[in-house]
């Protein structure tokens, strides 16, 4: 019976994530494959699909493609036939990065040593390729302090401490798709889950906040690994941890409830140095707390260091952006309660996975470059390391803070003037749907067309018209429907946008056409990793004299702390702050594909800007991020050999 194996999964998902046809020449260089595998796995695919009716459908030069005329009942119809294969008959893994994890963790659940032979056997590969995958499961071993032990004639086997092995499995595990599925069937199989989230839900109830779901859950899993690890003889020693440090604190009295109760539960000892390792579970969970932040003492709620701590992030944000963030006190409560846990994961290393980290660093992109601001003042202060799941917690407040600034400018602007060639029963019907979606605004009047000159400035702060105003106005206007749509509605809150953060849509489009130039433009670059790519085109920005030494130092410090890939074949590397002598954006086509981060890339934009330009880093960046998701036109951009034509083409993406 046929098995879906993870490329012909990645190419379904592919298929169904596009709205539009894609080429073979894409799905090739997103899967490092060739055009001719896609044709066959494409057969493939559609020998299978052929059970609930639906093919996947051959567009000669537009691409492949499943009728979005089906709908979404189709769509689950697909994941469902592709899912029950896995649960039925397992799926072994085919990519590299699928492989490192099944060996990393059937090193760590070993009792013994394991035979290189016996892992290219389970994968169906040669042991060559098992003893390459092994050095990069060595690389994953290095963070945890952990090593590989090999002795001839035996194998394989994990040294180290059982705390950091713990943290090791919990995060490889987290990097799987069906984290709990995993392991339940194949870790803590007669462990019953909802007894211990139980008993840990009565003593967390003690502590003075409320843990979040995400939190709770990983704490469950992290005590039915211990049960697991404890029946095997695979203790966390006391001296491992320090207990002085710890056991003053409310949550080493509740972690020792949860020990003892569950030792009775599961008739088992449960030796001292779990107790620590729980309590730092509990001193590392995110809190869930809604107080009334102005009615309380928030200094003292969130600890005056780590109060300290975001008063440098956010006067760091606003040094290096032009964001003032400052004053904004839900911010500097919300991100100190979150610090408080943050620093004491970090501190201990553990990884609180971020289901949203992909969509945060897609959606909010320039929020994604403030934490890492924020990353880096943390890394200063504490010379902790902080990974990408925490600077997307990070993001996210200060997402929301933004969008709270935007807002309070949106009421500020009340003044709005409709001008409408339709008569007047259309101009009230407009100004009526204005007022309803746009909550504070003020119509000041309606105008027909001939008036425009009669609207003062002193009175009106827009102006949104249904006819284009060709005439030269102090006063800022937008052409929109007389019928209000949504494309209008996103319109006037772009604008509304753009002037809190002292943007002009058409200035910002001419700057960023200035960025680009000839002698800047590269095609066939024969690199094969990141970081070559990176110092080729920095060091020919050197040598133009746009940036000095330190640019690349700083665009590959970045690049350390999160890749800047962004998914459909395009990275946007960039330094850490502004810092080039003069602005400008280099372009590299690669000769072929590489593998950046968790994507496939060929496009690269070479980010850098001066001190002067540093305040229109966000729009800049959020545009050139916006212009790169067209993947059909990515696909063709990196077709491109002529500098007017790769300019033609980018300009044309809308």
């Amino acid at each position: 019976m046929f098995v879906l194996n993870s490329r012909l999964k990645k190419l379904i998902i592919e298929l169904l994530s596009h709205k539009e046809p894609v080429t073979s020449e894409y799905l090739a260089k997103v899967l490092g494959v060739t055009s001719r595998t896609i044709r066959n796995d494409v057969k493939t695919l559609n020998l299978e699909l052929k059970k609930i009716g639906v093919q996947i459908e051959a567009s000669r030069g537009v691409g492949y493609f499943i009728d979005s005329a089906l709908g979404q009942q189709v769509t689950e119809l697909i994941e469902e036939l592709f899912m029950l294969q896995e649960e039925e008959h397992g799926n072994t893994p085919v990519l590299p990065e699928e492989r490192i994890l099944y060996i990393l963790k059937r090193i760590i659940m070993a009792d013994d040593f394991i035979a290189a032979e016996q892992l290219a056997n389970e994968l169906f590969v040669s042991k060559s390729t098992v003893d390459n995958d092994l050095k990069q499961v060595e690389k994953l071993l290095e963070k945890y302090d952990l090593k590989l032990f090999k002795k001839q004639n035996y194998g394989i086997k994990l040294l180290g401490n059982e705390m950091n092995i713990r943290f090791c499995l919990s995060e490889s595990l987290a990097n799987r798709k069906n984290e709990q599925a995993e392991l339940e069937n194949e870790i803590i199989a007669d462990v019953n889950i909802d007894e211990i989230k139980a008993i840990t839900k009565e003593y967390i109830e003690e502590l003075s906040f409320s843990m979040a779901e995400l939190p709770l859950n990983n704490l469950v899993m992290h005590i039915a690994i211990a049960i697991q690890r404890i029946k095997k003889g695979k203790n966390v020693e006391a001296g491992s941890i320090e207990l002085d440090q710890l056991e003053n604190q409310v949550e080493y009295e509740v972690a020792a409830k949860i020990v003892k109760s569950i030792e009775d539960k599961y008739a088992i000892k449960i030796p001292l140095g779990e107790v620590a390792y729980i309590t730092i579970h509990l001193l590392g969970a995110k809190h869930f707390e809604d107080k009334d932040f102005h009615q309380s003492d928030f200094v003292e709620l969130v600890w005056e260091s780590h109060y300290q701590l975001v008063a440098n992030i956010l006067s760091e944000i606003n040094r290096v952006y032009r964001i003032d963030l400052r004053e904004d006190r839900e911010l500097i409560y919300g991100l100190g309660l979150h610090l408080r846990s943050a620093i004491n994961r970090l501190k201990y290393r553990m990884n609180l996975r971020n289901p949203m980290l992909t969509e945060i660093k897609r959606n909010y992109p320039f929020s994604f470059e403030l934490g890492i601001v924020a990353a880096e003042i943390i890394q200063n202060n504490s010379e902790l390391v902080v990974n990408e799941d925490e600077i997307g917690y990070i993001a996210i407040h200060l997402e929301a803070a933004v969008e709270r600034m935007k807002n309070k400018k949106r009421r500020q602007m009340k003044r709005v003037a409709i001008v409408c060639a339709s008569g007047l029963g259309t101009a009230k019907l407009l100004a009526a749907s204005v007022e309803s979606v746009f909550s504070g605004i003020d119509i000041v009047g309606t105008y027909p067309s001939y008036s425009i000159a009669d609207i003062k400035k002193e009175e009106v702060d827009l102006i949104l018209s249904t006819i284009p105003i060709r005439q030269e106005s102090p006063i800022p206007s937008l052409h929109i429907n007389a019928i209000l749509t949504e494309k209008d509605i996103e319109k006037v809150r772009e604008h509304i946008t753009s002037k809190f953060l002292n943007e002009d849509n058409s200035k910002s489009l001419k700057k960023l056409q200035n960025l680009f130039s000839d002698e800047l433009f590269f095609t066939d670059v024969d690199k094969k990793k990141p970081n070559e790519i990176i110092k080729s085109l920095s060091t020919v920005l050197n040598i133009k004299g746009y940036v000095d030494d330190s640019f690349q130092r700083s665009v590959l410090e970045r690049e350390e702390i999160s890749p800047t890939s962004i998914g459909n074949l395009v990275a946007i590397p960039h330094p850490l702050k502004p810092n080039a002598l003069g602005s400008c954006i280099a372009i590299g086509i690669l000769k072929k594909p590489v593998k950046w981060g968790e994507h496939t890339v060929q496009l690269i934009l070479l980010l850098a800007l001066n001190e002067k330009d540093k305040e229109e880093f966000g729009h800049l960046f959020n545009h050139i991020w916006k212009l790169v998701q067209n993947k059909k036109m990515v696909d063709e951009l990196c077709t491109k050999e002529n500098f007017e034509d790769f300019m033609g083409l980018f300009y044309s993406i809308k």
